[in-house]
């Protein structure tokens, strides 16, 4: 598997706070959103550390169980 750019990274570090913004926002544990969603809490703390990218499927599911538009994961 070919290692991600800095860009990507960057990109993936940017997703992954506004993921955690959104989820404090909305006074959500990482154990409610992951229930929410059908993960487990480590997965979501992987994503919110950037360790992880989620896939197209977590990230349709996570815009469901906070409440916004798949635009606002992406942009400010």
């Amino acid at each position: 598997m070919q290692q991600p750019t800095d860009h990507q990274l960057q990109h993936r570090r940017q997703v992954a706070e506004r993921i955690r913004r959104l989820r404090h926002q909305r006074n959500m544990s990482q154990e409610r959103l992951a229930e929410a969603i059908g993960r487990d809490r480590q997965t979501v703390g992987q994503w919110e550390r950037a360790v992880t990218p989620p896939t197209v499927d977590d990230i349709a599911a996570l815009v469901r169980a906070l409440g916004v538009e798949t635009w606002q994961l992406f942009y400010d």
